[in-house]
């Protein structure tokens, strides 16, 4: 799934997420080919949020000090992510 993505409150970027077992892989599409940017597990996030964010829902987290934040973009991104992440 698309969507966009902005770490640190400042790297803001366009990227493709999925769920590979229990890691959150995070590539950024360029042309036909894609750029992994990182995998991570899902038991080292924390700080798990979801809110509203204009309107639009955003969930964000925390891993190894790097504050990560996603945003609607497209149908069902954010509830993909939730049953991935909210179990």
């Amino acid at each position: 799934m698309n969507t966009y993505m902005k770490k640190n409150g400042a790297e803001c970027c366009y990227v493709t997420l999925a769920f590979d077992g229990q890691k959150l892989v995070l590539t950024k599409p360029k042309g036909f080919f894609q750029e992994r940017l990182v995998e991570i597990p899902v038991d080292e996030i924390s700080h798990l949020t979801c809110d509203e964010h204009f309107g639009s829902q955003r969930i964000g987290f925390i891993h190894h000090n790097d504050y990560y934040e996603f945003y609607t973009c497209g149908l069902s991104v954010i509830d993909y992510m939730k049953e991935q992440l909210f179990v």
